[in-house]
């Protein structure tokens, strides 16, 4: 499991630090394009590819503090999770 802050830039550019991975403190940054879609108030879709080549896929549910996510890692792993959202 992780830990990330997430900072939309635009509807087009994410900034995100990840802050925790597996229970180890670590600080690893990336600012990466983004297609961001609002399918209803406080409720987002998010898509991104990251360097490494994982794909992600996140919905944002800000009015119940939940995200669910999915993402593919370069060697074919999918994986899922759900997690909180809070603002900063």
């Amino acid at each position: 499991m992780a830990k990330a802050i997430l900072d939309i830039k635009s509807e087009t550019s994410l900034a995100f630090t990840i802050t925790e991975q597996d229970g180890h403190q670590i600080n690893t940054s990336e600012t990466v394009a983004i297609k961001l879609t609002e399918l209803r108030p406080q409720l987002f879709l998010l898509t991104w590819k990251e360097a490494n080549g994982n794909t992600i896929t996140q919905i944002q549910d800000h009015e119940n503090g939940k995200v669910y996510m999915n993402w593919t890692s370069p060697g074919g792993k999918f994986t899922n999770t759900t997690g909180s959202i809070k603002p900063l």
